[in-house]
């Protein structure tokens, strides 16, 4: 079906009144999760373990509004009526649920505060940054010197690990002499080995390891970044660029890899992950430049990349098919193809010869821009945050077909519709992200 304003309208809706549930009944609901989560032994309210969250609660409320006979926008508006007195008998529940599990005696777990996948500090339509990165990998390792050199050194928390140089896994024979590694350094003295930089290996272990605890990476995943970190320790040892920038081949290349895994389709993913250790094991094999070594793998990440949206455009050719017919026919009559003379022309009036420029709304601005094939976005549908893949546009920008890759499902939306879920921070666009960046404002965090 194709997604137009007024369905929009609803999803809106919807989310306005989950986040009212959620504002109105904040401490309850706060409070009965660290129970629920001492239930379920998750002692440091590690997830949300509430089985009775308020997206429950509205999407009931909305299943029961549609069996009313209302137009759309009147269902929408009911339902904006209703999130009140919702919120209200919500936080009334929740208070008496974690007063009862007090009273038979269960013991809390430790009350933190959890932004959940998806969720904003400045709640549903926030764009606010969550993190501030260093401005550069350089400035992280700057920060190191002091602990390095035994210098006044700043405050560390209790989990912060010391500096040591303790090679990382697989690494020791890959930097020796007859390894598949680089020969070690010499110094001044012939024959005498230069020493490892044990800031740098540090480094590079903490930045590691952040990236596989921390990010709720699938296992697959998390095996293809332990394959690499052997290689990553070898080229910062040729190249110290690695650490300089977050724009470095290799750390493009493992953003790419971890983003594509997680954006793929359930039958796109095993060969995906097939193909990012084939090429690991490549990289660490190669003998020639690892930069220009990385970046071909980058780019054969991209065109396995272009392959499979033209494969998921191929096998949505028939719906493509079909929106193209409805844009035919709701095309209004023109006569640019009709033949004009001069009589024509003379009796069309001097003032309407020259157009004025004319604003256009924001939709319309949108529409000029477009949605190109590949795009992916995230978008709040049918009471879902969804993960949607641009695969066709009509010619004016009117209509778009998307696919939802995680339930190998289509989606046909009106570019006003998209455009005003944008405008209520309801959608947004889903780029790549660096890993590396966020794990070095936690590293930088920790020390």
């Amino acid at each position: 079906s194709l997604i137009d304003e007024d369905d929009v309208a609803v999803d809106i809706e919807i989310a306005r009144c989950t986040e009212a549930v959620k504002l109105k009944a904040e401490v309850d609901l706060r409070t009965l999760q660290t129970y629920t989560s001492a239930l379920v032994d998750d002692p440091n309210v590690s997830r949300d373990t509430n089985p009775f969250r308020p997206e429950r609660f509205v999407r009931a409320l909305w299943a029961g509004v549609q069996v009313l006979p209302l137009s759309r926008p009147a269902m929408a508006a009911l339902l904006q009526k209703a999130a009140l007195p919702l919120a209200v008998g919500l936080q009334r529940t929740y208070q008496a649920a974690w007063m009862r599990l007090a009273d038979q005696g269960v013991e809390p777990a430790a009350h933190r505060t959890i932004v959940t996948p998806g969720a904003s500090l400045n709640g549903w339509g926030g764009s606010s940054a969550r993190y501030r990165p260093p401005a550069e990998l350089d400035s992280l390792r700057g920060s190191l010197s002091p602990l390095a050199d035994g210098t006044a050194a700043p405050a560390r928390s209790p989990t912060a690990m010391p500096i040591r140089a303790t090679l990382l896994p697989g690494t020791a024979a890959a930097l020796q002499p007859g390894g598949s590694g680089p020969a070690p350094r010499r110094s001044a003295a012939p024959g005498l080995p230069a020493l490892i930089d044990p800031q740098l290996i540090d480094l590079l272990r903490r930045l590691f390891d952040t990236i596989q605890q921390q990010f709720n990476l699938a296992p697959d995943t998390v095996s293809l970044l332990q394959r690499l970190q052997p290689t990553a320790l070898r080229m910062a040892w040729r190249d110290p660029s690695l650490l300089d920038t977050y724009e470095h081949p290799l750390w493009r290349f493992m953003d790419h890899l971890v983003h594509n895994i997680q954006t793929s389709a359930a039958s796109q993913r095993p060969r995906l992950v097939g193909l990012g250790r084939n090429l690991v094991d490549h990289l660490a094999n190669d003998d020639t430049s690892e930069r220009q070594g990385f970046g071909w793998a980058l780019e054969r990440l991209l065109a396995a990349q272009r392959h499979a949206l033209a494969q998921a455009t191929s096998a949505a050719a028939p719906a493509i098919e079909r929106l193209q017919r409805q844009v035919r026919a709701d095309a209004p009559a023109t006569t640019s193809t009709m033949p004009l003379d001069i009589a024509s022309l003379d009796t069309v009036p001097a003032e309407l010869m020259t157009e004025p420029a004319v604003a256009r709304p924001p939709s319309t601005v949108m529409a000029a821009d477009g949605l190109p094939a590949g795009t992916l976005i995230r978008a709040y549908l049918q009471g879902e945050w969804r993960t949607l893949l641009a695969l066709w546009q009509d010619d004016g920008h009117d209509l778009a077909l998307l696919q939802e890759p995680a339930a190998d499902r289509l989606w046909a939306l009106r570019q006003a519709a998209l455009a005003r879920l944008l405008a209520e921070g309801l959608a947004q666009p889903l780029r790549v992200r660096s890993l590396v960046r966020r794990a070095a404002d936690r590293v930088l965090r920790g020390l």
